[in-house]
């Protein structure tokens, strides 16, 4: 974080200061991460007023406080109407104090996926910040925004949203040079209504944009017409899993390997095989994105197939875990589930060798036609080559019920036990498991690689 004055932070937030002035390199929201001589902010959220913590944050060493309510203390504080608001516009001065080219990136699905290729590519070129794990919020865009210094060349920037809004705030903090709306696909559709909702909420990253920036376009995703007025005159680099009229980058020859994939990618400046450490067609999408997102700020191309390459396993987004025998595999999808992403997992399982198990929890915050989007599933798997579907939750029973060899389930611990069962008697099967956060999906993954661990016979 570059330093700044309290004076300073209080004119850029028209807070006013109580107390003496003091230089502060840090900022931290979370009592439990306070360090000596750091600026607390005192955030209120829905479920939580972090203001009966400013005594605690004093006495773990916080030299100053940002409120939006009188207090009585002995170290400096300043006093703003929200503070929410205040680090947003903290978060917003810092960046714009910064030469880092600054990259955002929204859409239904692959945000973290693209984000996690992009600063690992970008890192092979200069200093890179990213945000950390999908802190993608009006309260993580800033504290990501926070990290910056004149030493950074890059910053890539997630941003995420339940509602109309919330990406026309983050987007105008970040003031990127770059955007990508990755995709709009039926997610979050209890806050957005529908799949035009979803794709409005999205292009409001388009606010932010700086007037000389580029945007990059991905031609298989819905609603692109919707984007028209706002992309016109502006810098555009178009890509598409498979070649189109318009494409900058697609790709052709993929395979998908037991624990990778890999492809030709085709771009404005020749073709280059590329792997990816991840499983799936849609991480091909997620690779070119990233390589279009990087072409844009002139990376080479060989910075681009080293930066894929090297980009860190995310874990339960479709992590490939073999169970001691070669021919007993584990795919643990279970960070979350929508429409689209339930697809690709069914697309990936079945080219994965063995019987072919999906286990499902339910697909959360689809709104009103929720039961209608896990009866698509159910349709789309019986045209796939799954063998079985186990389901478990309020409705993801509407999947095993269209599915022509599903079975649902009303608890975990039976589930399991059957699991285990068709386990020990194939030898060999794959078994994916996904599901919203809500559903709790990794707990059947975890039974299943202690039950490897601790029974022989299982593997």
């Amino acid at each position: 974080m570059i330093t700044l004055s309290l004076k300073k932070i209080a004119l850029i937030t028209n807070g006013k200061l109580y107390g003496k002035d003091l230089f502060i390199d840090k900022i931290i929201i979370d009592t439990q991460k306070i360090v000596p001589g750091c600026l607390f902010v005192a955030l209120i959220g829905k479920r939580f007023d972090a203001h009966i913590f400013i005594q605690d944050a004093i006495k773990k060493g916080c030299s100053s406080i940002i409120t939006q309510k009188n207090i009585v203390c002995y170290v400096s504080y300043v006093l703003v109407d929200n503070t929410s608001i205040a680090l947003g516009k903290i978060a917003a001065w810092i960046r714009k104090k910064t030469n880092a080219k600054v990259l955002a990136i929204t859409g239904s699905c692959g945000k973290t996926s693209v984000k996690e290729m992009t600063a690992s590519i970008l890192k092979q070129n200069g200093n890179t910040i990213s945000t950390i794990d999908n802190l993608n919020n009006n309260i993580g865009v800033p504290m990501t925004l926070l990290q910056l210094t004149h030493q950074n060349k890059y910053a890539v920037i997630e941003l995420g949203a339940n509602k109309p809004g919330e990406i026309s705030y983050t987007s105008n903090i970040t003031q990127p040079d770059v955007i990508l709306i990755n995709n709009i696909h039926y997610a979050h559709l209890q806050g957005f209504k529908s799949l035009l909702g979803v794709s409005k909420a999205k292009s409001e990253i388009f606010s932010g944009l700086k007037s000389n920036g580029t945007v990059i376009i991905n031609l298989d995703s819905n609603h692109l017409s919707q984007w028209k007025k706002n992309i016109r005159k502006k810098n555009i680099l178009y890509f598409s899993i498979k070649k189109k009229k318009y494409s900058d980058f697609f790709s052709s020859n993929i395979k998908i390997n037991l624990n990778s994939t890999s492809f030709t990618m085709h771009t404005p400046c020749g073709k280059i095989n590329i792997s990816l450490p991840f499983l799936g067609h849609q991480n091909v999408s997620n690779a070119l994105a990233a390589s279009a997102l990087s072409f844009s700020l002139k990376i080479p191309l060989k910075k681009i197939k080293t930066g894929l390459f090297n980009t860190p396993i995310i874990s339960k987004r479709l992590e490939s875990i073999i169970l001691a025998n070669p021919c007993k595999i584990l795919i643990d999808d279970t960070y979350n589930a929508n429409v689209s992403s339930m697809i690709s997992a069914i697309k990936v399982l079945e080219k994965m060798p063995g019987y072919k198990i999906l286990v499902t929890g339910d697909m959360a915050e689809l709104g009103e036609k929720s039961i209608l989007y896990h009866q698509m599933i159910g349709n789309t798997a019986n045209l796939s080559k799954i063998n079985k579907i186990f389901s478990i939750g309020k409705i993801s029973h509407e999947i095993t019920k269209i599915f022509n060899n599903g079975k649902h389930f009303f608890d975990k611990k039976t589930l399991n036990r059957y699991l285990k069962k068709i386990f020990l008697e194939k030898n060999k099967i794959t078994i994916l498991v996904k599901g919203s956060r809500d559903a709790k999906m990794e707990e059947v993954v975890e039974y299943l690689i202690e039950e490897s661990k601790k029974n022989v016979d299982f593997v």
